[in-house]
């Protein structure tokens, strides 16, 4: 196992490794709410109760990764991060449209965006708000942050002298507002009322983002680390999530994340490529942190 962290850990293996199991993390979010959804029989009792306590999971992962080192803190609070979008964010919407009975956006007799994506676009405010909110932070890491703060000369002050990152409390921030995020790039994209999903101007904006994640991706590949890496490679794997999910509509081939029960090997081996990464990183650093207090 050594030999493969070993390689695992240089570039640009490491890059390509990190964007796949965000790539996965994604696949088995949507497989996850599908599953749930058809187990429970949608908005009901069970189906609260289940998604809170995912909710809750979440939360605790993110506490208990803020203990923990660098990688560990990095890992768990991706997963708590996506167990929290999965279990509170996802039911929150699915509950209140169905609630108060949205309708969805029909075209054509489909319905385009339903009322639960309806709700996530009413949030579209909020989401720019809290990111003004966050971006304002004079401590602050985040990539997209700080190119802001350099271009538009908007640094808030200077930066605490020894401050110490929470990489759990941050990773999980992270995963829950770049999904949010790119669920309204999509929605806005493919609205009827808008730019409308079978335009030029859609699938110009598709190949732009498409183009901006393959750049993400070359910078992705220069990055060192694991923790630091797939940090690096939750916003390229979301931002590239959005062309593979549109050329997925396009036809180019199957939604097979949406649809675990009739690709359910292809997503069995998707969750045992993301479980098995994450687990022998994290215990690899169990292992690490071991030999460093028995020397």
């Amino acid at each position: 196992m050594d030999a493969v962290l070993k390689r695992m850990g240089s570039q640009p293996l490491l890059g390509l490794v990190c964007l796949l199991v965000v790539w996965g993390g994604l696949a088995l979010g949507h497989s996850l709410v599908v599953l749930l959804v058809a187990a429970t029989g949608g908005v009901g009792l069970l189906d609260g109760t289940i998604s809170w306590l995912m909710g809750f999971l979440g939360f605790v992962l993110v506490w208990i990764g803020m203990k923990r080192s660098e990688t560990q803190g990095t890992i768990l609070g991706y997963l708590g991060g996506n167990l929290i979008w999965c279990g509170s964010f996802e039911w929150s919407w699915r509950y209140f449209s169905h609630s108060l009975a949205i309708e969805p956006v029909m075209d054509g007799g489909f319905a385009i965006l339903s009322g639960e994506l309806l709700m996530i676009q009413a949030t579209t405010l909020v989401v720019l708000s809290l990111l003004i909110f966050l971006g304002a932070n004079k401590d602050t890491r985040c990539r997209m942050f700080m190119w802001f703060h350099r271009t538009f000369n908007l640094r808030p002050d200077s930066m605490t002298p020894g401050f110490k990152r929470q990489h759990a409390r941050n990773t999980a921030m992270e995963t829950v507002f770049l999904i949010w995020t790119i669920y309204l790039f999509a929605i806005y994209i493919n609205d009827p009322r808008g730019i409308r999903y079978d335009s030029i101007a859609a699938m110009s904006i598709t190949v732009g983002i498409l183009f901006w994640g393959i750049w993400l991706f070359s910078q992705l590949l220069k990055q060192r680390g694991f923790g630091a890496t797939f940090r690096y490679a939750i916003p390229t794997g979301n931002i590239l999530w959005l062309p593979i999910e549109a050329f997925a509509r396009w036809g180019l081939y199957p939604e097979i994340w949406i649809k675990p029960t009739e690709y359910s090997i292809a997503m069995a081996a998707v969750l045992l490529l993301f479980a098995g990464v994450l687990a022998m990183v994290y215990r690899s650093m169990d292992a690490a942190s071991a030999n460093a207090v028995a020397a």
